[in-house]
């Protein structure tokens, strides 16, 4: 199937202007996400094919007019001549943080927590992103986690960049729509949006942004008035209660009452992350530490054969949990063997140590993986990628993300690790040992690559 130029690799998403394609451009084969006009009927009906248009092409006009290093970026547009639809295309991004957080369309359901230092980094980009465009005095108003993209990168939750600009509006300007039509999206939108979206400003898109980061921390939606609620040290014992101030502030229902614009509300992140730095030693003693999860009998052993399933098979496959998190975990001890390989003693199996140098796409991981058996590494010519269920023998199965509190045996900032198990002839199953969960991903996405053998 081909759009115009591009040839068409997958769906992505669906909303009510139109579609969003994983797409491969021309010659460079580069691989960019395409968002063509297709207006549910009842938008049709409501505004026009005229209207809609218009606020389409705007989308892509006001998206391209600002460079930012967290604003995703236009690379080009086609306004329907000859016949071919109205789209554009942008920067294309395998992670989104609703996957990360593992937010599903049921909003209100408890999601993962990512740890603080993640957390922090993740909101401080977002306001990065918004300062930007409100300087410019456009307002964002569908801030929320699946339009939170996350650039692949070495080590690290990577850079975040915002998209979905189809609801935005600039400074000044009235924007038609149908009366009593909501924009932006439940659970995020501030209440002064929900009520007038014409009314909606800076403050709104920081509201959204005090909502993501409370989730983050703690896996769930901060409550409608905070006034009266738990303090969130009750929430996360990790977190000294100075961080009240911070989610009163942000969150306020009163739009005069939150920070005045995005780089106000940073600046407050980063005076609870140098208090966090200092005080990280002594909150490694805390209880949430101290969850010791359920353990595989001793003479458990994992499936070393790869195996094909979709999403509504897998949990049951993997042993996970509505999270896709482990129900059980590894029982045994990690040695480095000082020859580049770590050994497992519960089960026999040998890790190689360090992993691929850089993420790498699922057919590279296999690349990666036949280099090792040529070059006879650690004395083995065994090795292969590891299951799901291997993978997640590396999980410590604490409930807290990170490992500040323990030396690893392997390098932190290698977490997502490809999997030889496959959810389709274009997808493959990863495994992030850092927040401890399994999912998806297309494999021209990039992960890294750890080997096992035995």
């Amino acid at each position: 199937m081909k759009i115009g130029r591009y040839t068409i690799r997958g769906l992505l998403g669906r909303g009510g202007m139109g579609a969003v394609y994983k797409a491969e451009m021309p010659v460079t084969e580069r691989i960019v996400a395409l968002k063509v006009l297709r207006p549910a009927e009842i938008m049709e009906d409501l505004m026009g094919t005229e209207k809609l248009t218009e606020m389409f092409l705007k989308e892509a006009s006001m998206m391209a007019s600002i460079s930012h290093g967290n604003i995703a970026s236009i690379l080009d547009v086609h306004d329907g001549a000859d016949g071919v639809p109205v789209h554009f295309t942008m920067e294309y991004f395998c992670g989104n943080l609703g996957v990360l957080m593992g937010e599903t369309y049921e909003v209100e359901k408890p999601s993962r927590r990512l740890g603080v230092e993640t957390s922090i980094h993740i909101a401080r980009e977002m306001l990065f992103g918004l300062d930007r465009l409100h300087y410019e005095g456009i307002v964002h108003r569908d801030v929320k986690p699946f339009n939170v993209m996350l650039a692949e990168d070495e080590g690290g939750p990577g850079m975040v960049k915002l998209i979905d600009f189809g609801l935005s509006k600039l400074r000044g300007e009235r924007t038609q729509g149908h009366k009593g039509m909501v924009v932006g999206s439940p659970y995020y939108t501030a209440p002064e949006q929900e009520a007038d979206p014409e009314s909606a400003d800076a403050r709104s898109d920081i509201f959204s942004v005090g909502v993501t980061l409370y989730r983050m921390l703690t896996g769930t939606l901060p409550p409608e008035d905070l006034t009266d609620a738990p303090s969130i040290c009750e929430k996360h014992p990790d977190l000294g209660c100075e961080w009240d101030e911070l989610f009163h502030k942000a969150l306020s229902r009163d739009p005069a009452q939150r920070f005045d614009d995005a780089m106000k509300m940073a600046a407050a992140l980063d005076e609870l992350e140098t208090a966090w730095n200092d005080q990280k030693d002594a909150e490694c003693s805390g209880a949430d530490l101290l969850f010791e999860p359920v353990r595989h009998d001793a003479d458990w052993s994992p499936r070393s054969a790869p195996i094909k399933t979709d999403t509504k098979k897998a949990r049951k496959a993997f042993g996970l949990d509505e999270l896709w998190r482990p129900t059980e975990y590894g029982a045994g001890t990690f040695t480095d063997t000082g020859n580049g390989t770590v050994s497992y003693d519960a089960n026999g199996l040998t890790w190689e140590k360090f992993g691929s140098r850089y993420p790498l796409t699922w057919d590279r991981a296999h690349a990666h993986v036949a280099r090792l058996n040529r070059n006879r590494y650690g004395g083995r010519t065994d090795w292969r990628l590891p299951t799901i269920d291997e993978l997640t023998t590396l999980f410590t199965g604490r409930t807290e993300p990170g490992d500040f509190c323990q030396q690893p045996v392997f390098d932190p900032r290698k977490a997502r690790l490809w999997s030889c198990d496959t959810k389709a002839f274009t997808a493959a199953w990863y495994a992030d040992a850092e927040l401890g969960f399994v999912w998806w991903q297309d494999r021209t996405c990039r992960f890294f690559a750890r080997a096992v053998c035995g």
